[in-house]
C-alpha cells in the first residue's frame, strides 16, 4: 500500500473527527480546543501485518450504537490526556455522533468500548475508506486504563478488520 494511500486514508478520518465540531452550528470553545488537542495528539497510520493472537478473555466489547455508550468512549478516551486537558476531550468527543451527521460515501466509522467487570477500561476506533489501493481500514484511538485492556481493544480490532489494507495509529 502506498504512503499517499495511507496519507489519504488518515486525511479523511481526520476530516471525519474535525467535521462534528466545525459542521456545528454553535461549537463551544471547549469543543474547538479539544478538537485541536485531539489533532496534536494524532499520530499518522502505518501498514501492518494483521496477526491474531492476544487476551481478550475478561473482556466485553461492545460497539457504540447509543448515547450511554459514547459517553463511556469519551469518558475513557479522555484518560489519555493530563487532567488539565481532560474537560475539553470530553467536550469535544461528546460532540461526535454516528447518527447526526451522514458519513460520507466510502467511508465507515465504527467506536467500540471494551468493559471489565462491567466497567469501561478501553477504546478503539475502526475507520474504513475507499482509496486508488482499495479498501483501507485503520485502527485508531486504541487506549485502555491497563496494557491488558488496550491489548486486548486492539486483538478485538484487529480480529474484526480481517485480512487486507489496515493501517494502525501508534
Amino acid at each position: 500500500m502506498s504512503e499517499s494511500t495511507v496519507l489519504s486514508h488518515f486525511h479523511k478520518k481526520q476530516a471525519w473527527m474535525a467535521s462534528h465540531v466545525e459542521s456545528a452550528q454553535f461549537p463551544t470553545a471547549e469543543s474547538k480546543e479539544g478538537l485541536r488537542l485531539y489533532k496534536a495528539a494524532e499520530s499518522e497510520p502505518a501498514s501492518t501485518e494483521t496477526p491474531s493472537g492476544g487476551a481478550t478473555e475478561g473482556f466485553t466489547f461492545y460497539e457504540v450504537d447509543c448515547h450511554p455508550l459514547m459517553v463511556r468512549y469519551a469518558k475513557t478516551l479522555a484518560q489519555k490526556w493530563p487532567e488539565s486537558e481532560r474537560e475539553a476531550i470530553m467536550e469535544f468527543l461528546s460532540q461526535l455522533s454516528l447518527t447526526d451527521l451522514p458519513t460520507p460515501d466510502g467511508m465507515h466509522v465504527e467506536l467500540y468500548v471494551a468493559m471489565q467487570e462491567g466497567t469501561p477500561v478501553a477504546t478503539g476506533m475502526l475507520f474504513s475508506s475507499e482509496e486508488s489501493d482499495g479498501k483501507v481500514i485503520g485502527i485508531y484511538d486504541v487506549y485502555g486504563l491497563t496494557s491488558d485492556a488496550s491489548n486486548a481493544i486492539k486483538q478485538h480490532l484487529i480480529s474484526l478488520a480481517g485480512n487486507g489494507n489496515v493501517v494502525v495509529s501508534a
